[in-house]
């Protein structure tokens, strides 16, 4: 059975780093939507996202890290013009592609050589990362097909007993997924336009060009 638990409490907290650590899944509240997240160093949890979901094996994940520092682990080829606009842009709702070390396994990005980075503007994320001591593979928290829901217990009523833990966060009311940029075009390219806009990233990114053409 799917326990939920208070995001606030400490036990709960240290719970969900012990599943994570262990190769479990959990789902917690993020600056977006509810994510469901494994550990990139864990095959076993990053598996059990795509099972859960039933997920496309063909698309990747994001991975959330908690600084630049750690970004620089697991991306390469990245200028420092890029860097400039990503620390006016992070901690915030933005995934950006780049390509991939090899600290990133293969089965987090669907065997591509690149991979979608955020740092998010969440306290519980940063410190799950944290924590862990390792990135997460994050997607949203719902059956592939199916709506994203905005409160611990809908979440946990979609997935079932698919996840051992639920973290409450409380009400999620964003529902947006974040913005997608890729970075390893360039200029940069907007791919999909989420919780930001096309217009408030070009104030980081002044020649982001906008998502292509149909």
């Amino acid at each position: 059975m799917t326990t939920i638990l208070p995001a606030d409490n400490e036990a709960a907290r240290k719970k969900a780093v012990d599943l994570l650590k262990n190769g479990d899944v959990v789902v917690f509240s993020t600056d977006t939507i509810y994510g469901i997240g494994a550990s990139i160093s864990q095959e076993s949890g990053v598996k059990k996202i795509f099972e859960i979901k039933s997920r496309s094996p063909e698309k990747p994940l994001i991975i959330y890290v908690a600084n630049l520092e750690q970004l620089q682990q697991v991306t390469r080829e990245i200028s420092e013009n890029t860097l400039e606009s990503l620390r006016k842009i992070w901690p915030g709702a933005m995934s950006g592609i780049f390509l991939k070390t090899e600290v990133v396994p293969s089965f987090v990005t669907s065997q591509k050589d690149t991979v979608a980075v955020r740092i998010p503007n969440h306290q519980l994320c940063l410190e799950l990362v944290n924590r862990v001591g390792h990135p997460l593979a994050v997607t949203s928290a719902n059956i592939s097909g199916m709506e994203t829901q905005k409160t611990a217990p809908k979440v946990a009523e979609q997935l079932g007993e698919r996840v051992p833990l639920v973290l409450d966060g409380g009400p999620n009311p964003e529902q947006q997924p974040s913005t997608l940029v890729d970075f390893t075009s360039s200029p940069a390219q907007l791919l999909r336009e989420g919780a930001w806009s096309y217009s408030k990233l070009r104030q980081a990114i002044p020649d982001l060009q906008p998502i292509p053409e149909s």
